[in-house]
């Protein structure tokens, strides 16, 4: 069976996990990996994240989408340059995308994004209990992730649907233009763009950039290896 939920509150077992956050953790998370970070570790608190920073680790993440102080990177993907992350191990904190994955009980926990759509879709193939867990938004629905749910479920043809999976589609199939649904009605990329972080917007709607896929193993995302 394949379904969809939304900003869990409390926790949701499965066989095969998708973390979905768009806007903007699990984009990062892709990002980093495919340009070279060895291994992104994701923590619910700032104290926690500043507390590995004496083991030579980068530390990074957001509180209400800014970079907290003492941080070496912000929550924004574009700040994950092959120059500043290659070789290295990123402690990641945000404030809904690191919380959410807290919550998931689940044999395999892997990260999807606009920028890996088609290596997630390939890589779900072979996986039979799926369930795409969106982080939403300070624990509310949030557009963007349930869109990237619908496209994730479209994209697998499959007929065993939960309810979740049903809505999600038919959300994807009603949307002529990803991106620019996003900017005119999600209410987390609008606060976003009223910050100055329009080209985040912009970067985390390409479709394809990547063809990685990020999974949890022990605690920490690795790139996936798979035929």
């Amino acid at each position: 069976m394949v379904d969809v939920v939304m900003a869990p509150c409390s926790p949701v077992e499965c066989r095969t996990a998708v973390v979905i956050d768009v806007l903007r953790a699990t984009s990062t998370i892709v990002t980093a990996l495919s340009n070279g970070a060895s291994g992104v570790i994701p923590v619910k608190t700032i104290e926690e994240a500043l507390e590995k920073k004496k083991e030579g680790v980068l530390i990074c993440g957001e509180r209400n989408a800014q970079k907290p102080k003492g941080f070496n990177l912000g929550n924004s993907p574009l700040e994950y340059r092959k120059e500043k992350i290659s070789g290295k191990t990123i402690v990641l904190t945000t404030t809904n995308g690191t919380q959410v994955i807290e919550k998931i009980r689940s044999e395999e926990i892997i990260a999807a994004s606009f920028l890996n759509l088609s290596a997630v879709v390939e890589y779900l193939k072979s996986k039979e209990d799926i369930l795409l867990v969106c982080a939403g938004t300070n624990g509310r629905f949030s557009l963007e992730d349930f869109l990237l749910a619908g496209a994730i479920v479209k994209r697998l043809k499959r007929n065993d649907l939960g309810d979740g999976a049903h809505a999600a589609e038919r959300y994807f199939e009603s949307v002529e233009n990803t991106r620019e649904e996003i900017k005119k009605h999600s209410s987390h990329a609008k606060r976003l763009i009223s910050l100055g972080f329009e080209n985040d917007i912009e970067f985390c709607t390409t479709e394809d950039l990547f063809k990685t896929v990020p999974a949890l193993v022990n605690g920490v995302f690795i790139l996936k290896e798979f035929p």
